[in-house]
Formats: C-alpha cells, sequence, structure tokens
C-alpha cells in the first residue's frame, strides 16, 4: 500500500508540473502572437495623385500610413532615404501605397563625362517629351558638298535634367534638356548645334531595345551554323561519288584453272 501511494504522488506531481509547462508554453505563444498583431511599420503612400515621370516631393506627394508588421511586404517603401532624388515611373493614384518598382532614381553624372544643353529650337527639334533617367538618339542632317546627309550621331545617351518653360509653343514640345557625354562627343554635338541643317531628339525605348540588341547576337549564332554546314557536306559527298565508281567499275574474270597436263 505504501508503494502504490508514493507511486500515485509521483505520477500526480509529475502530471502537474507538466500540465504547468504546457500551459506557460501556450500563454508565451498567444503573448507572441498578440504583440506581432499589435506591431505596425510605416509605409509610404501617395498623398495625391501623381503623374509618371514626376519627381517625387516628400511633403507635399507622400504620407505615411501604418500597417500591421505581418502584413507589410518586404516591396514596400519605409524608409525616407528611398524617396530621395527619386520620379515616379507609371501614374499613381491617392492613397496608393508606394514600393520599389514604381519609382526610380535619377542619373548620376561619372566624373569623365560633361553636360550639353539641347534645347529646342529651329534647328533642334525633340520629337516626344522625355524625363530624367531617359535615354535619347541625336539625329544630324547636314551638307557636305551641296548634298544632305543625315546619320545618327549618338545613340542611348542619358537624360540628366529637363527644364520646361511656362509658355509652350504650338508645334512640338518645348523641352530644354541636358544631356551627358564624353568631351569628344559634347564637341562634336556643340559643333553640330552651330551648323547643322537639322538635329533631332529621338527617345529611345529602352524595354524594346534590349530586346533588339539581343537579335544580331541570334542571327550571329545561325550564320555561323550555316557555315559549318557546308563544310561537313563535301565529306559526305566525296564518299558517296566513290561508291558510285566503285559499283560502276567492270567485274574482273576469274582466272581460269589451267589443264593438269599442260
Amino acid at each position: 500500500m505504501i508503494d502504490s501511494k508514493r507511486k500515485a504522488i509521483i505520477f500526480l506531481s509529475l502530471s502537474f508540473i507538466l500540465a504547468v509547462v504546457a500551459a506557460g508554453v501556450i500563454l508565451v505563444q498567444i503573448s507572441q502572437a498578440q504583440e506581432r498583431l499589435g506591431e505596425t511599420v510605416k509605409v509610404a503612400a501617395a498623398a495625391e495623385n501623381i503623374k509618371s515621370y514626376h519627381e517625387i516631393n516628400l511633403k507635399e506627394d507622400i504620407t505615411w500610413i501604418e500597417l500591421p508588421k505581418s502584413s507589410a511586404y518586404e516591396s514596400f517603401i519605409t524608409d525616407k532615404k528611398e524617396l530621395k532624388n527619386v520620379i515616379s515611373l507609371v501614374d499613381i493614384s491617392e492613397g496608393d501605397i508606394l514600393t520599389g518598382t514604381l519609382v526610380r532614381e535619377k542619373v548620376n553624372i561619372p566624373a569623365d563625362e560633361r553636360v550639353v544643353w539641347l534645347n529646342a529650337t529651329e534647328i533642334v527639334l525633340i520629337d516626344q517629351d522625355v524625363v530624367e533617367g531617359d535615354q535619347v538618339d541625336i539625329i544630324v542632317s547636314r551638307e557636305i558638298d551641296k548634298k544632305l546627309e543625315t546619320k545618327r550621331l549618338l545613340s542611348n545617351i542619358p537624360v540628366v535634367q529637363i527644364e520646361t518653360p511656362d509658355e509652350k509653343p504650338e508645334d512640338g514640345p518645348a523641352q530644354r534638356i541636358k544631356i551627358s557625354l564624353s568631351v569628344e562627343e559634347a564637341e562634336q554635338l556643340i559643333h553640330y548645334q552651330n551648323f547643322a541643317k537639322q538635329i533631332r531628339v529621338l527617345r529611345v525605348n529602352q524595354v524594346a531595345d534590349e530586346t533588339v540588341e539581343a537579335k544580331p547576337e541570334e542571327k550571329k549564332e545561325a550564320e555561323v551554323k550555316k557555315e559549318e554546314k557546308p563544310k561537313q557536306q563535301p565529306k559526305e559527298t566525296q564518299t558517296q561519288d566513290a561508291k558510285k565508281d566503285e559499283s560502276k567499275k567492270p567485274a574482273q574474270p576469274a582466272e581460269q584453272k589451267k589443264p593438269a597436263g599442260q
């Protein structure tokens, strides 16, 4: 009887201790879940409608709203530093949450390049509005030996700054843009600004331009494959010709056996 009572007491005490430990673990997990649900994080949202290619102003364009930390994605902008010197890529409606894919930084100018003004004049025509960070092609029409020549002078030149006057002309954009060029390219462009017949500024479709650049590589691979095939053909034709020649040769008659008596 005494042994059975001891065993019962030990069993009850162990079960009580395990129950207390389990209750403590459950309470800790519940408190952690409540803390997670209660934690919030501030994310950037549009305070008003923002047009595409608009320079973001933290005071006027951005408002900060609180969201539960568990429902906030990593792509949401939570730091003011991420919105310094950036422009919007698409139209953003009021109240929309900003992500890293909706904005981009302005272009930084390398130390070995120079900035050149390219104003819209009677000679310089900007076919389409551009913004900071876009790329443009420069097409020049000039007269050589009383003959007009048109060629692409510069390709994929980054736009580093723009300026739009208050009064816009009726025909075409009235932008004044700054582009970043090397010293040699800057000399050429300034020369043509003074003496060329006409200069056209064309905005580059950067997404399409990447696909176009990839196509010449595919063409080169196809040309290499075509060149390799003819090299292999002569060997095959030689073997076929050899087989034909062997089939055309007349069969040699077997040597006649001489009689034993001769």
